[in-house]
């Protein structure tokens, strides 16, 4: 099996894992509205134990059946967004070409999980929510209570759609403290908890005025559908806004409907921000395990973006342990052979994705207006003062020959390079080129005015940029690791494996933090994830010092003289 199949099936058994998980906290949360809906402050005990008995009830698990299957379509929904390719997308046309059929699915599995949450929780409240047609008078009616809680489930699931999923994709962040799962979890769920019902305060009270608007068409749509009378109690804008026993069911809905959407999304981003067991040497015995993963090809791993981030994060943990043995592999020599191999590889494959990374950078700078005009200005010339006197004299002597009419012997050469064309063949204007270029352009100009022409399939500037800005995460661990290796280098590594490749590193991150600087001067005229580029320019500047100023006294061993050398000097002086 390779790597990159063997990386994905244990993220799958991760994200299988979450799932598990998500449908066990369905019965919390249930747990949690119960006995918020049925609080009894003068009877505890028959409070308590009427709950537990209706969650635990056969009808609780045959009624969260639906619901549960919704959860498990959420969860494929959410593995997807992890675990495929990133392919950048020029045009919006293209973008909704390959996110938009995903993006569908992702929405509708929203709205599902939204609406079945609160066909669920209605069960549990009184006789004119449960159903939705009721007895009013001796009469069918439509209960528009239940109509409401529908609708509402309906909101909660697009709001956080919306708030959330809708242009950008799922990524995972590392935590700064490490902490175990059980932490983790703990922490998580208080926390939720607690914001959801901050959080829900605003699309209740939103979706409650479209409601009391929109509401009395949508009851009466449904009881000639079913046959059934209307429901007087729901009357006008105040019969809905003026009800505080609906507000608060439907406001204690969406804030479930919220927790539970956030908790599922963040199950997914604590398993697998986990580490995977990568080693540094692979064991070449017949009997070694065949599912090892070595750090390198993880690291190689270029269509799952996830695998590189974990590559990369795992590479700067190692790098940043202390007296680790795994870390002391970096710097031994194999055998047979005495060669670097492990280094060698590591390095190799590092300064290939820095590179490759630095390469897009400025290929996709260069379609920035403000910096094309800055890298396309002249530079100034300096002119030789003996050239520049020849020149006075040849201009004085033009003069007085005009001024007394006087000839030159030889006609004034012409530059040949002008007359004759690079072909040798001698091209003259045609006015059917000149006729279908003028056609062109009109048609061009023409078609860029149609509207939503430009929008569709034109390249938004600093797209690209953009792209590269929000997937470097990987980026920003990986310099850092090879900087604390290399520093790491001067008391662990005996054989000075590391010193051969300093001037390859210190080069390539001096040449990333070149273009990040140039970025810098014009960010606030892209749309641009601030955020994501202070973090990878100032890694990449904490890496550059922390290599330079280590090696400080030997920089001018390492590196030829010349401006670079100069730049990394007054770079240092100047932090």
């Amino acid at each position: 099996m390779s790597s990159s199949n063997a990386c994905k099936m244990l993220l799958l058994g991760r994200c299988l894992h979450a799932v598990l998980m998500s449908a066990a906290i369905q019965f919390q949360l249930l747990l949690v509205f119960l006995l918020l809906v049925n609080f009894q402050l003068l009877r505890p005990l028959d409070w308590v134990s009427g709950t537990v008995g209706l969650i635990c009830s056969w009808y609780t698990w045959f009624a969260s059946i639906p619901l549960l299957a919704a959860v498990v379509l959420y969860g494929v929904a959410l593995c997807q967004q992890h675990l495929v390719e990133r392919p950048y997308c020029p045009t919006r046309y293209r973008w909704i070409l390959h996110y938009g059929p995903r993006k569908l699915f992702f929405l509708g599995a929203h709205l599902l999980v939204g609406f079945l949450t609160a066909w669920l929780y209605t069960g549990y409240l009184q006789t004119d929510y449960r159903h939705l047609s009721y007895k009013c008078y001796g009469e069918d009616c439509i209960s528009g209570y239940h109509v409401y809680m529908l609708g509402m489930g309906l909101t909660a699931g697009c709001y956080y759609f919306v708030s959330v999923h809708k242009r950008q994709e799922d990524s995972i962040k590392f935590p700064i403290v490490e902490q175990t799962r059980g932490e983790k979890l703990r922490e998580l769920i208080y926390a939720t908890l607690a914001r959801s019902l901050v959080r829900s305060v605003v699309p209740t009270l939103s979706y409650t005025v479209v409601f009391s608007i929109l509401g009395r068409l949508v009851c009466l749509k449904l009881s000639h559908i079913l046959g059934v009378n209307m429901d007087e109690r729901m009357e006008g804008f105040f019969g809905v806004v003026t009800n505080v026993k609906l507000l608060f069911y439907g406001w204690l809905l969406t804030a479930q409907i919220l927790s539970n959407m956030h908790l599922m999304r963040s199950f997914y981003g604590i398993l697998l921000c986990e580490d995977l067991p990568l080693v540094i040497t692979k064991q070449k015995a017949a009997f070694a395990n065949e599912q090892e993963i070595s750090l390198v090809s993880a690291l190689g791993i270029l269509n799952v973006y996830i695998v590189q981030c974990l590559a990369a994060n795992f590479f700067y943990k190692l790098a940043m342990r202390k007296d680790s043995k795994l870390r002391a592999e970096i710097f031994q020599l194999t055998e047979p052979g005495n060669r670097p191999a492990n280094w060698r590889a590591l390095c190799d494959q590092c300064l290939v994705i820095l590179g490759s990374f630095t390469d897009e950078l400025i290929e996709s700078m260069q379609k920035i207006s403000v910096l094309k005009g800055s890298q396309n200005l002249p530079l100034p010339q300096t002119i030789d003062s003996t050239s520049t006197s020849l020149m006075a004299e040849r201009i004085l002597l033009r003069q007085y020959n005009q001024m007394h009419g006087i000839r030159p012997i030889a006609s004034p050469t012409r530059n040949a390079a002008f007359d004759q064309p690079a072909d040798g063949i001698r091209h003259m204007p045609n006015w059917c080129e000149r006729v279908s270029t003028q056609l062109e352009e009109s048609v061009h100009r023409l078609v860029n005015r149609i509207p939503g022409i430009v929008f569709l399939f034109s390249e938004p500037e600093g797209s690209k940029t953009n792209f590269l800005l929000s997937n470097s995460q990987h980026v920003v661990y990986i310099t850092q690791a090879l900087s604390q290796i290399c520093v790491a280098s001067i008391n662990e590594d005996r054989y000075g494996v590391v010193q051969n490749d300093l001037p390859a590193i210190i080069k390539v991150i001096n040449k990333l933090r070149g273009e990040l600087d140039k970025l810098n001067s014009v960010m606030g005229n892209l749309r641009a994830p601030s955020s994501e580029f202070n973090v990878l320019r100032s890694a990449v500047r904490r890496s550059l010092y922390t290599i330079c100023n280590s090696f400080f006294d030997y920089l001018g061993d390492l590196l030829p003289p010349g401006e670079e050398l100069h730049q990394l000097q007054a770079f240092i002086q100047q932090e």
